[in-house]
């Protein structure tokens, strides 16, 4: 074995320390390396950890409000179907209103037409009969017309009655000249000639330009000739042509008078 010198062992001996001190510190250094390693490690689980915490209680959270709105959704549609349902009543109670409402407008309408015309029955009514205009009550009118009804189905005496009934209940009455006028010829179909005489009369008094002013004195020329006094007939006769020679009762007059016997002259007054 070679023996060193002693500088020389001096430095290898340096040189051994040297090197187990690197050694020793990069073993250190290697230590303290993987320490903060195993560190920062364990720092990024619990910081994962800590996320993966906090993202499951976001998604608790969001799951929480999608449950929700989920209930929300449910009612509101609930809500939309009951709606629904209230809205299709209510057209229904609608159709059955619109309905009923038709049909009271209807029945208001008929009343009314019903009341409307009653009134019209019980109101004035304006005629015209043998020429003459005048207002009369619906009354007055029935009495008028079942009179003059019962005349034409030769019930003289109901017409008689009736006639005479609506001149004592309506003394001023339109139809006074025609009433007394068909009084006349009830009275002359009951061969009561003095009676006819007397209505046809009445008329010619009160009413000498009536229109059947000229058919009442060929009447009456008729109930005298029905009387056998033959110079009362002719003298009507002969009034009927003067007073309304344009007629057509003046001329049936003058048709009669050329067929009747002539006038017996007067009786001479005796002398004294």
């Amino acid at each position: 074995m070679t023996l060193l010198p002693p500088f020389a062992l001096r430095l290898r001996t340096l040189a051994l320390a040297i090197t187990a001190a690197l050694i020793g510190s990069a073993a250190q250094a290697a230590l303290f390396e993987d320490t903060d390693a195993r560190r920062a490690i364990l720092d990024i689980r619990q910081q994962r950890t800590q996320d993966a915490d906090a993202m499951a209680g976001k998604l608790g959270a969001l799951n929480a409000q999608i449950e929700q709105l989920r209930r929300s959704l449910l009612e509101m549609n609930a809500q939309v179907e009951q709606l629904r349902a209230d809205l299709a009543r209510q057209r229904g109670q609608d159709e059955v209103l619109a309905r009923d409402l038709a049909e009271v407008q209807r029945k208001l309408k008929d009343t009314q037409a019903s009341v409307d015309e009653r009134v019209r029955k019980l109101e004035p009514q304006t005629l015209t009969v043998d020429g003459k205009t005048f207002k009369v009550d619906p009354d007055e009118k029935r009495l008028f017309d079942e009179a003059l009804a019962r005349l034409r189905a030769a019930d003289f005496a109901a017409g008689i009655s009736g006639l005479n009934g609506l001149l004592q209940r309506y003394p001023s009455t339109g139809y006074r000249e025609s009433a007394w006028y068909w009084l006349g010829n009830a009275h002359y179909g009951q061969r009561q000639y003095k009676e006819a005489i007397a209505s046809f009369r009445q008329l010619l008094d009160k009413s000498p330009d009536h229109a059947r002013a000229p058919e009442s004195l060929l009447s009456i020329a008729n109930c005298h000739g029905e009387l056998k006094d033959n110079e009362a007939a002719r003298r009507t006769l002969e009034e009927l042509v003067k007073q309304y020679p344009s007629t057509e009762a003046a001329q049936a007059a003058r048709d009669r008078l050329l067929t009747m016997p002539a006038a017996k002259p007067a009786p001479k007054k005796a002398r004294g």
